[in-house]
């Protein structure tokens, strides 16, 4: 595993969330209120900013088109989008959110 700090705890308050560039890559962080999640920041239909759009439910929004993903695992769950964004796992170590890229 590669897991890469990227912030504090306290940065992200619940159903919240913030990009991060990690090793090059644009990653969304989603705090739920069952946990962490994250994301690609760049949304499959149109490479769109995902952290620009709204959280509802367990799902992130996309303001370009109304495009939806599921934030646990990716998957594409609203037209226009067909094509699932990558899905990272999250920890918390001694107050810092983690990201596993590998």
């Amino acid at each position: 595993m590669s897991w890469q700090q990227v912030g504090r705890e306290s940065d992200i308050a619940v159903r919240d969330m913030k990009s991060f560039v990690i090793q090059g890559e644009a990653i969304t962080v989603y705090h739920l209120d069952e946990g962490w999640y994250a994301t690609s920041d760049i949304c499959t239909h149109q490479d769109c900013s995902l952290s620009e759009g709204d959280i509802e439910g367990e799902e992130i929004v996309c303001w370009c088109h109304g495009g939806a993903f599921d934030i646990k695992s990716g998957r594409a769950t609203r037209m226009p989008c067909t094509v699932p964004v990558e899905a990272f796992q999250v920890q918390i170590r001694d107050g810092w959110i983690e990201v596993d890229l590998s």
